[in-house]
């Protein structure tokens, strides 16, 4: 699986800007081509659109270069062999944002299916689990194709995994900070703002720590494309200034997310691991069920 840098940057540009640019350019026609009124297309839409944005075009393009699907999940030959390894890791990094949004649950007397909107499909609400389980899925296939390209499209100055890492990770915790502080302002003091952002932290902490010795060395780039790619996948702008907070606190949890799978795969985890914990976020945290329903993805 070799390609030049450019053309590593152009299939990264691609996938991005059809992952980014691409749910307000649908939304648009579907708003002039009402096809969402005939029965049956608006839940199918619904739960198609996250994978048409995500992994559609990773998959095309792979096909165009001749690539395997397979080796993208492979990673590593020595990753290949802990493949059931990676299973047991990508659940340890979900646990505390599992952990968070239960505990977010039970302080604000939430729904307990907004915690865990696996519990949805109890209450009947099956197209809502369904289109988490598509948008985590193709966000963790995106993130594996991503990280990629990134890796053969910047090839720039080496750098420690672990430095750059703390260096993203200082202006993450940065935005979430002053954003957390500014919507327990602008909407109500509440301990439950609190605990997600704690949850990532920790799964960002897990991730770090988990970086073997001899160190890694990776480039900038590469580790700020999975962080780059979710926060602004689920960016939602506004001229309220609560809503603005909220889409800037949402984008700043998803970055954090993203730190910890660029961590994964330049520590040569099985890309497993990411899946597992897309999944395991996805069907299990508050934080998944925001991502799904979020306007982002139409």
């Amino acid at each position: 699986m070799y390609t030049s840098a450019e053309d590593a940057r152009s299939d990264l540009f691609l996938a991005g800007g059809v992952f980014i640019i691409g749910p307000v350019v649908v939304n648009l026609l579907l708003d002039v081509i009402p096809i969402r009124r005939i029965p049956g297309v608006a839940p199918t839409l619904a739960v198609a659109l996250p994978l048409v944005y995500t992994v559609l075009v990773p998959y095309l393009l792979i096909r165009y270069r001749r690539e395997s699907v397979r080796s993208y999940l492979a990673g590593e030959r020595t990753a290949r062999a802990r493949a059931a390894g990676a299973i047991g890791v990508g659940l340890l990094l979900a646990a505390p944002i599992v952990a968070m949004s239960l505990a977010e649950s039970f302080v604000e007397t939430a729904p307990l299916g907004i915690a865990l909107p696996v519990l949805l499909l109890g209450e009947g609400s099956y197209l809502v689990v369904a289109r988490v389980l598509t948008t985590w899925l193709g966000l963790s296939g995106l993130m594996i194709y991503a990280a990629a390209k990134a890796r053969e499209a910047f090839r720039g100055y080496p750098q420690s995994l672990r430095g750059t890492a703390l260096e993203v990770g200082r202006w993450i915790a940065i935005v979430t900070g002053v954003a957390t502080v500014l919507l327990l302002l602008a909407v109500r003091l509440s301990l439950g703002v609190v605990l997600l952002p704690v949850g990532v932290a920790l799964t960002v902490l897990i991730a770090y720590r988990r970086v073997g010795r001899p160190q890694p060395t990776t480039t900038r780039a590469v580790v700020l494309t999975p962080v780059i790619l979710l926060a602004l996948g689920v960016l939602a702008l506004s001229f309220d200034a609560s809503q603005l907070v909220q889409g800037v606190w949402d984008s700043a949890l998803l970055a954090g997310v993203g730190l910890a799978i660029a961590l994964v795969l330049e520590a040569r985890t099985s890309p497993i691991a990411v899946v597992v914990l897309g999944l395991t976020v996805g069907l299990m945290s508050r934080l998944g069920l925001v991502t799904a329903l979020s306007a982002g993805f139409g």
